[in-house]
Parts: structure tokens; sequence; C-alpha cells
């Protein structure tokens, strides 16, 4: 095995860790293990797009060099549904949902990223994507059954599923714009620029909310930003550049790979906060593993 190659695996299991452990870092941002509020899912999701922005600012210089006029709306646009909006989304989400179920769904961002370049990208179909579409709804339905198919079930109680396919939905519209859209410009333009188009708004929303009678007032609070800053900084900014490292030496395939290992990660980490996962959901997101390697085959 060369080098390169024992990199490459390294930044994967990394990575997959970093990715995975990210809902468990917004469960435990919401709530301490009282079940007591540290904060609210807005500030959770205003705190986590500052805190990314002002870590990548220091790329902004040379990456603003490298934009061209005709790059700019679809900059914004993956700002805002590739980062902006699944911040908000994922953090509401997990005031309802257990966060092993929500990094089980976010394995939905393949399948919907095949759907969006078919539909609007005119993206050519074949066998092995249709076959990985199916297999891989069926497996999101049976994650979700039991939640679906609760005798006392509300509309209410679908809204955080929702929320959570709608940010999975933006992640693969953020995917195909970058793809489409910004091939020419280098993956750390797009993220500093991108983040640099909404995290100033979010810092300003910040100063509009009780942010700071809450850092004076609210103890565990303080332990909240602790918890958003390494969300932040690590599962961003890092995560970022460790990506970028392992597809230049590596493969897209490869790359891609790191979708599997996710949500094996966010269902050890939410057995640890007692949350109780089915053999049905177990086998839910095999089965939408199987559907998002099917899609992945050549």
């Amino acid at each position: 095995m060369s080098v390169n190659s024992i990199k490459a695996w390294a930044y994967l299991i990394i990575l997959s860790v970093i990715w995975g452990s990210s809902y468990f870092l917004i469960k435990i941002g919401l709530e301490d293990s009282y079940g007591n509020e540290r904060m609210p899912p807005q500030l959770l999701g205003a705190l986590r797009i500052s805190f990314a922005f002002l870590a990548l600012t220091p790329l902004l210089y040379t990456s603003i060099k490298k934009l061209k006029k005709k790059h700019i709306l679809f900059v914004i646009i993956s700002g805002v549904v590739g980062n902006g909006l699944p911040a908000f989304l994922f953090a509401y989400a997990e005031t309802k949902l257990d966060s092993s179920i929500t990094g089980m769904l976010n394995s939905l961002v393949p399948i919907f990223t095949v759907l969006i370049a078919t539909i609007v990208f005119k993206f050519r179909l074949k066998w092995n994507h249709i076959a990985g579409l199916t297999v891989g709804i069926l497996g999101a339905f049976m994650i979700v059954y039991q939640k679906l198919f609760s005798t006392n079930l509300s509309f209410n109680d679908t809204i955080p599923i929702l929320t959570v396919v709608l940010a999975t939905f933006c992640y693969a519209l953020s995917l195909n714009v970058i793809k489409y859209k910004l091939k020419d410009l280098n993956a750390m333009a797009i993220t500093s620029i991108s983040f640099a188009a909404i995290g100033p708004f979010c810092i300003v929303y910040l100063f509009t909310t009780n942010f700071f009678d809450r850092i004076a007032n609210q103890p565990n609070f303080i332990e909240g930003i602790g918890i958003v800053g390494i969300l932040a900084f690590v599962g961003t900014a890092m995560a970022v550049l460790l990506f970028n490292n392992m597809i230049k030496i590596s493969t897209a395939v490869f790359a891609s790979s790191v979708t599997y290992f996710i949500p094996i990660v966010a269902i050890l980490l939410g057995l640890t906060l007692g949350e109780n996962v089915s053999i049905l959901q177990l086998s839910g997101i095999g089965v939408l593993i199987l559907g998002v390697f099917l899609i992945n085959r050549k």
C-alpha cells in the first residue's frame, strides 16, 4: 500500500468520525444531559454558521481573487442552500428526532443528487441509478416507518422528518450547483466565499436575540457555545481541508464512500445518549447504503 493510499484511508476514517459525530454534537448543543435546553435551534444554527465563517475568513483574500462575475450568483446559492438552511433545519429536527435517525436519513443526499441532476441538469440515468434510487427510498422508508405509523402520530410529528428530508435535498441541490455551475472554481474558494455570503447575516442576527443575556445568566449556554464551536471549526473548516486533500490523493469514488460510514458513527454515538435503534432501522440504513452503493457503481 502506497503512502498516498494510507493517507487517503486515514482521511476517510477521520472524516467519517467528524461528520458522523456532527449529529451527536447538535443534540448535546441543544440540551444537556438532564434534558434542559442549552440553546434553541435558531441560535445553534446561527452560531454554527458564524463560527465557520470566522474560521474560513483567512482564506477569503486568496479565494476572492479567483472569483468571476459568472460565479457570484451560484456561490451565493451554494452558501444558502448548502450551508445556511441545513444548519437551521438539522438543529430544529433534532429537537424532536434522535441524532442517530437524523444521521441515517442524511444518506438520502446521493439519492436527491442524482434526481436533481437528472431533472434539472439533464444527467443520463443508467440502470444502476434507477435501482439505487428505488432501493435507497425503500431504506429511508424503513428508517422512519415506526415514527410515521405510530398510533398517536399527528401531522406535527412528521415535520421533523420532513425537515431532515428538506435539508438533504438542500445539500444535494448545492452539490449539483457546484458540479455543473462552479466546476472551474476550486473547492476551498467555493467554501470560504459561500460562508462569507451568509456568515455576516448570522452574526447580525445573533445581536438581535438574547444571545448575550444567555451568556450572562445561563451557565449551560456557555457549554453549548463550546460544543457548537467544535461543530463549526472541526466539522466544517478542518473537515473541508481534509476532504480536499483526500480528493487530491485518491479518486472521487473513494472520497464519496465517506457516505457509507457517517450513519454508522451517528448510530454508535446516538446509543451513548440512550437513543434506541430498532432492528428495522438498522436494516433500513443497510438498504439505504446499498442504494447509495448502486448509484455510485461504475
